[in-house]
């Protein structure tokens, strides 16, 4: 009898467990389920937007003096966060004179180290490249006017990530105070301080794992073709990225 009665109050703790357990389980299906086809929906829209464009190849970033971290430790004392997440969309926004960025959409899965509030929460990040109209990419230049002309200017030293990508980065504090027109492009394209963030040396600091891929690469093409000292340091780094966080 008593071996009956321990039986029935062990069904009666694991039963309820069982069934949040399954409860839980349905829900982060449910959740990735969701999480899949906004993705899909987003690519789709981008694909969109970017299909007419005519591609414009642009090493404009090639003597850009930019912020290089070549050690974790640096780039966790630099950033206010050093963070893993999931690029969710790519949008047109308004961009500066002779400039093409692109606002991103990206959701924090791991805050690596620094600002733990900011986990599994979306972001805007302006990244560099995008879609502009013919007259502005060549605003105040000896060019025809074409308003309705669409260019997609892409970076040698910086391919936009895919939507759905994995990425490793560091964000800082976007500050939009001062009277600068690539701040009064942020505005009119939705950033403010509480929903957005800049990233200061992305263009040696910016990893990306594309979705059929396993590691995460260095998002700087040029880096692995030349021999310097600054290339050798940022592989070392990128190996040590995925040794830790791939």
């Amino acid at each position: 009898m008593k071996k009956i009665l321990l039986i029935l109050v062990a069904l009666g703790v694991i039963l309820p467990l069982s069934a949040c357990s399954v409860k839980s389980m349905q829900k982060d299906q449910s959740r990735q389920s969701k999480q899949v086809q906004l993705l899909e929906k987003n690519k789709q829209a981008w694909k969109k937007e970017i299909a007419d464009a005519d591609v414009i190849e642009s090493d404009g970033l090639k003597g850009e003096s930019t912020y290089v971290g070549t050690t974790l430790n640096q780039l966790k004392n630099h950033n206010q966060a050093l963070i893993k997440g999931t690029v969710v969309n790519l949008e047109k926004m308004q961009s500066p004179k002779n400039m093409a960025y692109t606002k991103a959409t990206i959701h924090i899965d791991k805050v690596l180290s620094g600002d733990k509030a900011l986990q599994n929460k979306d972001y805007f990040v302006a990244l560099n490249g995008g879609v502009v109209s013919f007259d502005r990419w060549y605003a105040n230049m000896s060019k025809p006017k074409d308003f309705d002309h669409k260019m997609l200017i892409k970076h040698d030293e910086f391919p936009l990530p895919s939507i759905g990508s994995e990425i490793i980065t560091g964000l800082m504090p976007i500050h939009l105070d001062e009277p600068l027109e690539y701040n009064s492009a942020l505005k009119q394209s939705g950033f403010t301080i509480k929903n957005s963030f800049a990233m200061d040396g992305a263009k040696y600091n910016f990893w990306v794992k594309k979705p059929d891929t396993k590691k995460y690469q260095l998002n700087n093409p040029t880096v692995k073709k030349s021999d310097t000292q600054l290339a050798q340091e940022l592989t070392k780094l990128t190996n040590e990225i995925n040794r830790k966080y791939k």
